[in-house]
Formats: C-alpha cells, sequence, structure tokens
C-alpha cells in the first residue's frame, strides 16, 4: 500500500523516491573498508601534480638511436648496441619492443616478412629456440622473449618450437629453481617456460598451467607476498625481481597473485635510499618493482597514495639519471644498450598508464608490451 502524502504530487514522489533508491545503490556499491585498509585514492588535481616530459627521450630513440642500431639487409635487422655489424637476438626482439611501445611498428607486408627473416637467424631448426649469437641470457630467456617480440609482428618461427620431457611436469621443473638466493635469476627459466607455453598454441594446455600455476601460488610468502623460501619476513630485491617475471604471468592469465597488501608494503620497504633497488640494476628493478606494486593495486586499495608518490619520485629521479641526453650517456648498458632502452620505455609505459598522461606526456600513448604478451 502507497504512503504516498497527498500534499505532493506523483512527479515529485517518483522524483525523490528515485533519488533515495539511487543513493543507496551508490552507497551498496561502495567498497567495504577494512581495519588497517587505505580508504579509496584522492587523485591529485593536474593543475598541482608533477609533470614528465618524454618527448624528448623518445625523439632521441626514433632519430639517433634506431638509425644507429639499424644494419642493412632489410627491416628488422639490428645489432644489440651501435657501432656493432653483426645482427643480434637482443637487438631485433627489443627493436620491435621499442617500436611498438612508441606506436611505430606498422611494417608493410614486405617488411614484416623481412623482419620474419630477421628473427629467422635465431632459430635452432632441431629445437626451434632461438639463441643469441653471443650469449647473455639463458637459452629459455633468448627464446621466450624472441617469441614474444614475433608476437607483436604477428609472426610465427619456421620450425616447430619443442620442449623436452624435463618441461613436461611443470611442478617437478619449477622444484628444481633456487628460490632462496636466486629467485630473479631463475625467474628467466621459470617464467621463460611459462612464457612459451603461452606464445606456442601446441604448448598452451589448460592442465599444464593448472599445475604451474598451482605450484606458484604455493612459492608465495604471505609475510611479504613474494615468491621465495627462506627469505627475510620483509622481502629482498632478489624477490622482487623473481616475483616480477611471474607476476606477468599471472596478469595474462587473469589470475591473481595472493597477498597483495604484503607485497606492496615489502616493495615499499625493500627500496633504497637514493630510490632505486638494487645499486647494480637500476632500470629492470625499478620496471620490476612499479609493476608489482601498480598490479597489486588493482585488487586493492592498500598504500595506494604512497604508490603514488613512490613512482612521482622514481619518475623524477628518471628524468635525470636516464631520460635526459646527460643521464642516458651512462645510464644504459654499454653492452646491450637496446635491452636497456626497452626497460626505460616499459617503465614509461606502465607509469604513463598508472599516473595518466598529463603527468607522463608523450606524443602518442606508450603501450606496455606486457599488457600484449606475457614476457619480458
Amino acid at each position: 500500500m502507497s504512503h504516498q502524502n497527498p500534499s505532493v504530487t506523483r512527479a515529485e514522489f517518483l522524483r525523490r523516491s528515485a533519488q533515495g533508491l539511487g543513493a543507496i545503490t551508490v552507497l551498496s556499491a561502495l567498497p567495504t573498508i577494512s581495519r588497517g585498509e587505505t580508504a579509496a585514492p584522492k587523485f591529485t588535481p593536474a593543475s598541482s601534480a608533477p609533470t614528465f616530459d618524454l618527448r624528448e627521450f623518445v625523439n632521441w630513440i626514433v632519430s639517433d638511436f634506431e638509425p644507429s642500431a639499424r644494419l642493412p639487409g632489410g627491416a628488422g635487422r639490428y645489432a644489440r648496441k651501435p657501432g656493432e655489424s653483426v645482427p643480434e637476438l637482443y637487438g631485433t626482439s627489443d627493436m620491435a619492443c621499442i617500436l611498438y611501445s612508441l606506436g611505430r611498428l606498422h611494417p608493410t607486408e614486405p617488411e614484416r616478412q623481412e623482419w620474419a627473416a630477421a628473427f629467422q637467424i635465431f632459430q635452432k631448426p632441431d629445437t626451434g629456440w632461438l639463441v643469441e649469437k653471443s650469449r647473455t641470457h639463458d637459452p629459455l630467456h633468448n627464446t621466450a622473449f624472441a617469441l614474444a617480440a614475433m608476437q607483436l609482428l604477428d609472426l610465427t618461427p619456421e620450425h616447430p618450437v619443442k620442449m623436452g620431457v624435463e618441461f613436461a611436469d611443470p611442478r617437478a621443473f619449477l622444484t628444481t629453481l633456487n628460490w632462496k638466493t636466486a629467485v630473479y635469476n631463475e625467474s628467466h627459466k621459470g617464467a621463460g617456460v611459462g612464457a612459451i607455453h603461452a606464445l606456442v598454441p601446441s604448448l598452451n594446455s589448460p592442465a599444464w598451467f593448472d599445475a604451474y600455476f598451482a605450484t606458484c601460488d604455493r612459492l608465495f610468502d604471505p609475510a611479504n607476498g613474494m615468491m621465495g623460501r627462506d627469505k627475510p619476513p620483509g622481502g629482498d630485491s632478489d624477490q622482487v625481481g623473481g616475483t616480477f617475471h611471474y607476476g606477468f604471468l599471472y596478469e595474462h592469465f587473469n589470475r591473481h597473485m595472493p597477498y597483495p597488501e604484503a607485497r606492496i608494503d615489502a616493495v615499499l620497504r625493500t627500496q633504497l635510499p637514493d630510490g632505486y633497488w638494487r645499486a647494480d640494476n637500476h632500470l629492470w628493478l625499478t620496471l620490476d618493482a612499479i609493476y608489482l606494486m601498480t598490479r597489486s593495486l588493482r585488487y586493492t586499495t592498500h598504500r595506494h597514495d604512497d604508490v603514488r608518490a613512490c613512482v612521482r619520485r622514481l619518475m623524477g629521479i628518471l628524468m635525470r639519471d636516464v631520460f635526459s641526453p646527460e643521464g642516458r650517456k651512462t645510464a644504459l648498458s654499454p653492452n646491450i644498450p637496446v635491452h636497456s632502452i626497452t626497460a626505460a620505455i616499459s617503465i614509461a609505459a606502465e607509469a604513463q598508464k598508472f599516473l595518466g598522461a598529463q603527468e607522463v606526456i608523450t606524443e602518442q600513448p606508450l603501450r606496455l608490451v606486457l599488457d600484449r604478451r606475457p614476457f619480458i
């Protein structure tokens, strides 16, 4: 039975009722904030937020660096550093990543076939693995990285990619890795295997990945939200680098890594006073740390403002140390500068996604390759 006030018109009654129901709907949709959890993030107005202008850095890559690493013989043939005359896997693969990130990987069909021929230089016909000529990384990392770069161009290798019996049981393989003192280095293998299975349709088995992720889940430490065994309760940089490599596989398969709050706390806690996470690895560990925090915030509001402040601080540091003309002279690896640029532009892409293009300024939006395929 209606309790409408006779002095209120029917239209006014319906308007007030709709307002009340709307308020209830809005309030019921708000997340419940548990004790110890931060409230919804407060976004800084664009007028007062810092800005990080990367246009000069991007122009330098396109106008100066890319031509200096390009070799004759067709599209996709790149050295891993200027001055070298031999194409390398971490020249061709990294440059595909960089150009894609900048929105500049748009080859014609003849050029795409030249890219395919450039990748094919590195494939072993018997195993199908793609391996660099002068070793810098594990062959599993080589193969996963090259396949992931080919994916950006919708290319597949000429020969089938084969995986030995040692990889058939992911639980058994993952237990062979060093989870105590080499989580980071060994993740090139552990995540490499996962990425290869994800990128090669004939290997992509739901049952295989169920076992893979079930094993990974058990390797997370609830004290710090990262993977490892016998690690400090607060975590360490070895775990930051290692967990990141499995993190992008979790993201690719829409799976949630456990303990996001503890992970954010640990990544913030292990940051060094200078802003980095390891003295001998400024770029890659910074990407790993930022990605772990920003992607964990997709599942929690925990310390959102602290993470935002951290990313802003890091972008300020990198503007000085890496993105500036003076900084990049010493910041980029002398052995594989093209690989360093992949890390640098990936940091910028994730920071732009998190902070917004009003803060991280480029002429075209940056694209993180990990949002398309699961390896870097």
